[in-house]
């Protein structure tokens, strides 16, 4: 079955006033969002995995959004916890920015959880790439708003 950034997005995901302080904060908070949701199965897994991909390179796309990410064994089901804070998290980023936007996926180990893990972050990005959707985005106060606009065309 194919999965589309539609069929992941879940209002009770998505924390507008993320209370962190740093990349470490960041991952746990987000991490635990989708534990509790029940899409992972291995908190400390998924977490662990997420740190292995953040070691291979930078999730930090610019323009003050980061997509970290991991495959791994400890993910039920393809899923995105999205968070944004007030203040600015160092994280490495192809414009050597700060970051404020998070979007971190978990995605199944194995053939299919690459393909799913592919197709979300191309979607979630090309979204982004729209200056507009960016702005509205960092701007929204509201979690059915935020997915309406990541989810216009």
């Amino acid at each position: 079955m194919t999965v589309d950034i539609k069929d992941i997005l879940d209002r009770k995901l998505i924390n507008l006033e993320l209370k962190a302080t740093n990349k470490n904060e960041v991952i746990e908070a987000l991490a635990k969002m989708l534990s509790e949701k029940g899409t992972i199965s291995d908190l400390e897994t998924f977490i662990k995995d997420v740190y292995l991909r953040e070691g291979e390179g930078i999730t930090g796309l610019g323009n003050n959004v980061a997509i970290p990410h991991g495959k791994s064994e400890g993910v039920r089901i393809p899923s995105v916890a999205i968070g944004r804070t007030e203040n600015y998290i160092d994280w490495e980023s192809y414009d050597d920015k700060p970051v404020r936007l998070f979007f971190l996926f978990a995605v199944p180990d194995g053939n299919e959880g690459a393909e799913d893990h592919l197709r979300l972050l191309s979607q979630v990005a090309a979204k982004l790439a729209d200056d507009d959707i960016l702005t509205r985005l960092k701007e929204i106060r509201n979690e059915d708003s935020f997915i309406n606009i990541l989810l216009s065309s």
